[in-house]
C-alpha cells in the first residue's frame, strides 16, 4: 500500500509539473519571436510610392511597380515577411516584373513607411492587423484608376503568406494566390509543443500528455497573449477550404528548419481540390527558395501568375499550348 501511495504521488508531481511546462512552453511560443532576419533591401527607383487608409484611418504605405513602356499583362500585390518591407518584392518578385506584371508591395504597419500602430509590436504570427493591411491594399488596387482594371493576384511570403492567404479566401476579385514559406499558428504551436516539450520534462512523461490536453493549454496561452499584445491571432485555419476552387500555389524549403514543409503539406492538404499545386524546393532554408533555384523559381512563378490571367485560361481551353512552358521575356 505504501508502494502504490508513493507512486500515485510521483504521478500527480509528473502531471503537475508537465502541466506547468506545457503553460510555459505555450507562453514562450506565443511572447517571442524566432530569429527571422530579414534581408535589407535598399530603395528601387523604378517604383512610385503610394500612401492608402485602412479601415481604421491608418496610413500604410506602397511600392507600385508599374510599367509604362508597355501594357502591364496583370498586377500582383505583395505582401512581404516579418522584418521586411514593401523593398524585399524584388528579390522575389524580378521575374514576374520582367515577364510584364505591374507590382504592388505594401508596408504592414509597423514597417517601413506604414504608420506605427501604438502599443502593437508585431512578431511571427500573424494577427488582424495584417489582415487588415492586406484587405485594406486589396480595396484600395479596386478603386485605383490604373490598378483596378488589371487582374489580381497575391503572393506572401513567411507570415506575409498567411495574411495573403485569408484576404485571398474573402476576396472573390482575387484570381489567385501564392506563398512561400507561409503557416498557420494552430499547426505551428501544436508541432513545436510536442517538440520541445522534452525540453521541459523527460521523453517517457512528455509522451503520457494527450492532444487535446496540449490543444487546451495552446488556446489558454493564446488567449492570454493576445490581451497582453493588444491584437487578435488569426485563425488562418479556419479560410483553407474557402480556396478550395481558387488556383493557389504554396512554395517550402526542404531544409526550413522553421516551418517545415509537413507545414506546407498540411496546408495544401487542407485546401484541397483541383486548383492547388505544392512545390517543395530541395537544399532550400526558410525563405530561400530562389536564391537556390532562381530560374526554376522564375519559370514557375511567372507560369502560375500567367496561366491565372483571364485570357490565359481561355487559350488553355481553346489550344493545345502547355501554358507551363514559358519563358521570361528580357526586360525593356
Amino acid at each position: 500500500m505504501p508502494i502504490f501511495s508513493s507512486a500515485c504521488a510521483i504521478a500527480v508531481v509528473a502531471l503537475i509539473a508537465v502541466h506547468v511546462a506545457i503553460v510555459r512552453l505555450a507562453l514562450r511560443m506565443f511572447e517571442y519571436a524566432p530569429p527571422l532576419n530579414a534581408d535589407e533591401t535598399a530603395p528601387d527607383f523604378r517604383a512610385e510610392i503610394i500612401n492608402f487608409p485602412t479601415s481604421n484611418s491608418e496610413t500604410l504605405a506602397a511600392a507600385y511597380f508599374h510599367h509604362r513602356d508597355r501594357e502591364p499583362v496583370g498586377l500582383i500585390l505583395f505582401c512581404h515577411e516579418l522584418g521586411a518591407d514593401k523593398w524585399s518584392a524584388m528579390s522575389y518578385c524580378e521575374g514576374l516584373w520582367k515577364a510584364g506584371f505591374d507590382i504592388f508591395a505594401l508596408d504592414f504597419r509597423n514597417h517601413g513607411e506604414s504608420d506605427e500602430f501604438v502599443g502593437y509590436e508585431p512578431i511571427h504570427w500573424l494577427t488582424n492587423y495584417e489582415v487588415e493591411d492586406v484587405r485594406a491594399a486589396i480595396d484600395f488596387i479596386a478603386g485605383h484608376s490604373v490598378m483596378g482594371k488589371l487582374p489580381l493576384q497575391v503572393y506572401g511570403v513567411s507570415r506575409g503568406g498567411g495574411a495573403a492567404l485569408v484576404a485571398s479566401a474573402e476576396r472573390p476579385a482575387v484570381l489567385s494566390v501564392c506563398t512561400d514559406g507561409a503557416y498557420t499558428t494552430q499547426s505551428m504551436t501544436r508541432l513545436y509543443a510536442r517538440r520541445w516539450l522534452t525540453l521541459f520534462v523527460p521523453a517517457w512523461t512528455a509522451r503520457l500528455v494527450p492532444a487535446w490536453h496540449i490543444d487546451m493549454t495552446i488556446a489558454i496561452a493564446w488567449r492570454i497573449s493576445q490581451f497582453k499584445r493588444m491584437c487578435r491571432y488569426v485563425h488562418v485555419e479556419h479560410y483553407l477550404s474557402k480556396l478550395r476552387n481558387r488556383r493557389t500555389f504554396l512554395i517550402s524549403g526542404k531544409r526550413d528548419t522553421y516551418v517545415l514543409p509537413d507545414i506546407a503539406m498540411w496546408i495544401y492538404d487542407s485546401i484541397g481540390g483541383d486548383e492547388r499545386t505544392l512545390w517543395i524546393v530541395p537544399q532550400a532554408k526558410h525563405n530561400q527558395a530562389r536564391s537556390v533555384a532562381k530560374e526554376q523559381y522564375d519559370e514557375r512563378l511567372v507560369s502560375f501568375f500567367t496561366v491565372g490571367l483571364p485570357a490565359a485560361q481561355a487559350l488553355g481551353r481553346e489550344s493545345s499550348i502547355d501554358l507551363r512552358t514559358i519563358r521570361l521575356r528580357e526586360s525593356a
